[in-house]
């Protein structure tokens, strides 16, 4: 009886470490259920995220080397911003030189055209100065100082084929001129009033625009021309052959009238 019992004790108590082994083996089967399913989770948010941080690094990579072009242009450009800024300085330099002077050269241009415009000019400069800028034949026509009209006379000159003789008409500022050519001539003559630009011009074989033109043996003419200028009147032996004389002064001469304008 005692032995029954004492195997029914045992069986008793191999049945609790059976359940208590039991139970626990299930706790430990769920509990590393879940965490393999936790860790699957982590295992896919961490392809996620290398992912992501390859993707992160490749965008770097390019930026990066955008940034090292960028550096490079503008380093570029501002090595070119730095040689536009010398050049600038040294036009600006060269500009208000060229202004400077242009200014000294403008007001001797003006200041030239008064004396010429002055009675007092043939005092002040001898008749060496005329010869050796502008040889003979020509004549110098200015303003008087004390009338307002003036003339160069032209008789008794010979024009050999294809020469030619001129006038200079000096008009000064705030001042016109009307100019009257009265010429008496042995053949046909060309005669032409042009200003400085379209003499040389003309000088040079092209057709450049003039003042006045005519062509005979009795010319009459008049033109009316603006100041400030120098004027050319220009008388043109147009025949290769034959010479041509200008009678005497009082029929052949260039006269301005000198008209003032303002001042």
């Amino acid at each position: 009886m005692t032995s029954v019992r004492a195997y029914l004790a045992g069986l008793v108590a191999l049945a609790v470490v059976a359940a208590v082994f039991a139970v626990l083996w299930f706790m430990a089967y769920t509990n590393y259920a879940g965490l393999e399913a936790r860790y699957a989770k982590l295992q896919s948010q961490y392809n996620t995220l290398e992912t992501n941080y390859t993707n992160l690094e490749s965008n770097y990579n390019n930026l990066q080397s955008q940034y090292q072009t960028l550096q490079s242009q503008y380093s570029s450009l501002q090595s070119q911003y730095s040689s536009l800024q010398t050049n600038y300085t040294t036009l600006q330099n060269q500009y208000n030189t060229l202004e400077s002077n242009y200014s000294e050269l403008n007001n001797t241009y003006w200041e030239l055209f008064t004396a010429l415009g002055q009675d007092e000019w043939y005092s002040k400069w001898s008749s060496s100065l005329l010869e050796e800028f502008f040889p003979f034949p020509r004549e110098w026509i200015t303003a008087p100082a004390n009338s307002t009209t003036a003339y160069a006379p032209c008789g008794f000159i010979t024009l050999e084929p294809d020469k030619l003789y001129y006038a200079l008409v000096v008009v000064p500022s705030n001042f016109s001129a009307r100019i009257n050519i009265m010429l008496n001539a042995t053949a046909p003559l060309d005669v032409y009033v042009f200003n400085l630009s379209n003499y040389v011009q003309w000088l040079k074989g092209y057709s450049p625009t003039y003042y006045f033109y005519a062509q005979g043996k009795l010319i009459n003419g008049t033109v009316t021309v603006p100041g400030p200028g120098i004027y050319i009147v220009v008388l043109y032996n147009p025949s290769n052959t034959t010479m041509v004389e200008l009678y005497y002064w009082s029929m052949s001469s260039v006269t301005a009238k000198f008209i003032q304008t303002s001042g």
